[in-house]
């Protein structure tokens, strides 16, 4: 369970804010080329909570990021319209697939649209894992 009467860890903060573009450390999205800090960073749980991969971790986002109007959307991967395989092959580490872009790009807008972030909140309610 979080404990959110726990210290704010500021650390992670001043790495957000020094950094480059490129790779973030655990628990903090990619920047990608274009985007700036103040486009979010700090990772959050997911539509499905910490999923385990095959080697031994856990993710949550899998971010990745899509051109639209000239703008650099961020976006999960890791999504409710997937199915079973969809997320056992993530969890593999294997590259996605067209078809998991595209379904992650569609959820993605789906969600501008009605004015949310592409990513889970912390107060929105986890999904359940797909079964097929």
């Amino acid at each position: 369970m979080d404990d959110y009467n726990a210290k704010p860890d500021y650390r992670l903060l001043a790495q957000a804010i020094s950094r480059k573009n490129g790779l973030a450390p655990y628990g903090m999205r990619n920047l990608e080329q274009g985007q700036d800090i103040s486009q979010g960073t700090v990772k959050g749980k997911g539509y499905f909570g910490e999923v385990p991969t095959n080697q031994g971790g856990a993710m949550t986002e899998l971010s990745s990021a899509y051109g639209q109007d000239g703008k650099l959307v961020s976006n999960p991967l890791i999504v409710p319209t997937l199915n079973k395989q969809e997320i056992d092959l993530l969890r593999m580490g294997i590259k996605p697939t067209p078809e998991i872009y595209k379904k992650a790009q569609d959820y993605a807008q789906q969600r501008i649209g009605a004015g949310q972030s592409p990513f889970a909140s912390p107060q929105e309610l986890r999904y359940p894992m797909p079964r097929e």
